[in-house]
């Protein structure tokens, strides 16, 4: 059993390893958790919806292996059940991290049943769980089997959805996950052709004061003004556009006319299904809980009810573009179905949208 002092070593190295992930840019916002081991039955673990950056030790609430059941103020993150199979089944397993890096998420959109990559010159593994709606028994069921299944795997890839990483102590898992991303790296640049980084290019930019759009930038065209009358007329429900144009977007906006979800935050936050414009002059798509319009050759327009959440759309925007140019180019993935997207999406717009706006 670990002493008071011990345990709250443990809560502030939690908070250290979330920090160090959003550094490497690993995990965003409120994007993944981070677990430790107590002892046999029970684990501490991020709670739901705050920023890292505002996390203190107290808020992390301790975890019943068996049942889930917690104490403390704060409720666990919805993947708790996730971290709860790893930790029932794997005597390895004393730190877990949990996150949507972008290049091993991709790779977790092909159908692929492992990830074969090269690190150090050495051959490694790393499984692919099957598909389920995330923060269900289902998905944690099959990250439990993809980790007894894999003995020697302390990373495992959640088809869809992002990663799972595991060792002794947070130096170890940290290591873990920055190994899978370097392989799947250069696994899509490789072998999906998809060398394209990821980033978020910032447009031209607006936001509603008072009623009224202000530009971000004051040589605004003409042309992109129309644009976002044109999007605030038919949404709303909006205060902001973030007009992202990185390599990945642009490339969408040229090349697809149509984007089905590959990743479960594309669902949740852009929205489930996305038309583009294939040429000038062709109008623009805005759709209700749609939260990207593209414009032909021109990137797409990110909408949220704050900075923030336009932000959120454009890295999550980005992340699915490159995802879906990897399938594209290597020829096969699994798209997530139409009755799953919506269920995440109205879950998102309904529950965690909502716990996150509301600890600002």
């Amino acid at each position: 059993m670990k002493t008071k002092e011990e345990l709250q070593r443990l809560r502030e190295e939690i908070i250290e390893t979330c920090l160090s992930l959003l550094e490497q840019g690993l995990i965003v916002r409120t994007w993944g958790n981070v677990s430790a081991k107590i002892d046999e039955k029970h684990y501490l673990i991020t709670p739901s919806g705050i920023k890292y950056e505002d996390l203190t030790p107290e808020m992390l609430p301790i975890v019943s292996i068996e049942d889930n059941s917690y104490t403390g103020d704060y409720k666990p993150s919805s993947e708790s059940l996730v971290h709860a199979a790893i930790y029932s089944i794997r005597n390895d397993a004393e730190f877990i991290i949990h996150t949507h890096q972008v290049y091993a998420t991709c790779v977790g959109a092909l159908g692929k049943k492992r990830l074969k990559a090269e690190h150090k010159e050495k051959k490694v593994v790393f499984p692919v769980a099957q598909y389920a709606l995330p923060g269900t028994k289902k998905l944690a069921d099959n990250v439990k089997e993809a980790s007894s299944k894999n003995a020697d795997a302390r990373s495992i890839i959640m088809a869809n959805h992002g990663i799972v990483a595991f060792g002794h102590n947070a130096n170890d898992a940290y290591k873990e996950a920055l190994k899978l991303e370097i392989a799947a790296k250069k696994y899509i640049f490789n072998i999906c052709k998809t060398d394209i980084s990821n980033d978020v290019e910032e447009g031209f930019s607006s936001k509603l004061e008072d009623g009224k759009i202000v530009y971000q930038r004051s040589d605004t065209p003409e042309r992109i003004k129309l644009i976002h009358q044109t999007i605030y007329s038919k949404r709303p429900d909006i205060s902001y556009i973030f007009h992202n144009k990185s390599e990945a977007v642009m490339t969408i906006s040229r090349r697809v006319n149509h984007m089905r979800p590959l990743l479960d935050d594309f669902a949740q936050i852009i929205g489930t299904s996305l038309r583009i414009p294939t040429s000038e002059g062709t109008p623009l798509s805005v759709k209700k809980n749609i939260n990207a319009v593209f414009a032909y050759n021109d990137g797409a327009y990110c909408l949220g009810n704050t900075e923030d959440d336009a932000k959120a759309a454009a890295i999550v925007l980005d992340k699915g573009c490159i995802a879906h140019i990897a399938v594209m180019r290597f020829g096969e993935g699994r798209f997530i179905s139409l009755y799953d997207c919506s269920k995440m999406n109205r879950n998102y717009r309904k529950n965690y949208s909502v716990l996150a706006n509301s600890v600002k």
